[in-house]
């Protein structure tokens, strides 16, 4: 019943909150290491749907969801059960629709947030045995922050988001950091719920990345 109300027991990322720019939680995430799989991984697939299906089970696979975990420990030499967390991190590049379906036309990303003992132990996580898994320690970084509710995914968060940017240019004088491929602010979406859980229950977020803390925000604590 918890999680179909939007329950969220997992470990979560470790942040400070510095304030809000309009409207948006200014967040200093601490370091973390994900698990994630990109859409090249799977040339086949030619929707977002597909694709988010798809690599969700190969990640679950890797942490062991469904099984014996598909990793190595590097301290045993042994499959390794690893703690699920929230949320499930999404990049997309921008794309052009130009047919229904929508047919992926940029590199799509899906990570899973790994447990916080992996930095705290200063250690790497499980090798996964599917090489289409990569594992990257992501460093501490900046976001400004929107949550809401709804069922929601990266493209249906695009518009959302495009509209934080606008108001955040307008509140704030703020440095973003730029997309190398789209040269637009670098964003993610962030889905914490599993899909059974009710509509107006779930937490989505979007995470648009600045280069620093904003001075207004450092003053102001």
């Amino acid at each position: 019943m918890g999680m179909v109300m939007g329950t969220i027991r997992e470990e979560t990322p470790q942040f400070k909150n510095h304030g809000a720019v309009a409207g948006l939680q200014c967040r200093e995430y601490a370091p973390y290491w994900v698990a994630k799989i990109s859409s090249d991984a799977y040339p086949e697939l030619k929707t977002e749907n597909e694709f988010m299906n798809t690599a969700f089970r190969s990640l679950a696979k890797y942490i062991g969801v469904f099984s014996t975990p598909q990793n190595e420990s590097r301290k045993q030499g042994s499959q390794e059960t690893i703690a699920m967390t929230a949320p499930v991190v999404m990049t997309s590049s921008e794309k052009i629709a130009m047919t229904a379906p929508v047919v992926m036309e940029e590199s799509k990303t899906m990570s899973f947030i790994l447990p916080s003992k992996y930095i705290e132990a200063s250690e790497e996580p499980p090798k996964p045995l599917d090489a289409r898994v990569r594992l990257e320690k992501i460093p501490g970084r900046v976001a400004l922050v929107s949550t809401f509710s709804g069922f929601s995914s990266p493209e249906k968060a695009r518009p959302h988001m495009k509209e934080c940017v606008a108001r955040i240019r307008e509140a704030s004088a703020v440095e973003f950091v730029i997309d190398e491929m789209t040269k637009e602010p670098k964003w993610e979406f962030f889905g914490y719920n599993p899909p059974f859980t009710l509509p107006w229950c779930r937490t989505n977020e979007v995470a648009i990345y600045l280069k620093e803390i904003p001075p207004a925000l450092i003053l102001a604590n």
